[in-house]
């Protein structure tokens, strides 16, 4: 069992939250060597960047398990579709089941990574949308995904309950 090094010498995202102890965190961009290093510490195996590639480089250890899927953000003026939120949570969803711990990262941690963990507890844990909201609020305060982010979760999770993604 790895030990982690004292708090003085931690460097995470600066928005890192535990959703799911152990299991599934969200955050901001990890920035530097000692970031990737505490995150291993931490127990992080996967990582999906919500970023696009022209964000920021992102070069994430190749001990970890990564997934770059480009979400849109408000700088976008390509909308968010319940398809594209889709093909995220079923890679989400696979990584989180074969390669726990898995962290999901944004540029700033606010927008788009609290919506995916979101969108993954409604479809992994059965839990309604506004039950799943909480949580991920309750567990990451700074958590603000858009509203019209927001009305395509609730329009995903009614299009999957009748089997309409494609």
């Amino acid at each position: 069992m790895d030990l982690l090094p004292p708090s003085s010498l931690l460097s995470l995202p600066q928005a890192f939250s535990w959703i799911r102890s152990g299991r599934l965190a969200i955050g901001s961009f990890p920035e530097g060597d000692a970031t990737w290093h505490t995150l291993q510490a931490m127990g992080i195996a996967s990582v999906i960047s919500c970023c696009a590639a022209s964000e920021a480089a992102w070069q994430p250890p190749t001990a970890l398990k990564t997934l770059q899927l480009a979400l849109p953000d408000h700088r976008n003026q390509i909308p968010l579709t319940p398809q594209l939120l889709d093909r995220a949570v079923n890679q989400a969803q696979a990584l989180l089941q074969h390669q726990p711990a898995l962290f999901i990262h944004c540029w700033a941690g606010i927008e788009r990574a609290p919506l995916l963990a979101v969108a993954l507890l409604c479809r992994s844990e059965g839990l309604e949308f506004f039950t799943a909201l909480t949580q991920v609020r309750q567990s990451c305060p700074w958590a603000r995904p858009l509203p019209r982010q927001l009305v395509v979760l609730e329009s995903w999770l009614a299009d999957a309950g009748s089997g309409r993604i494609s």
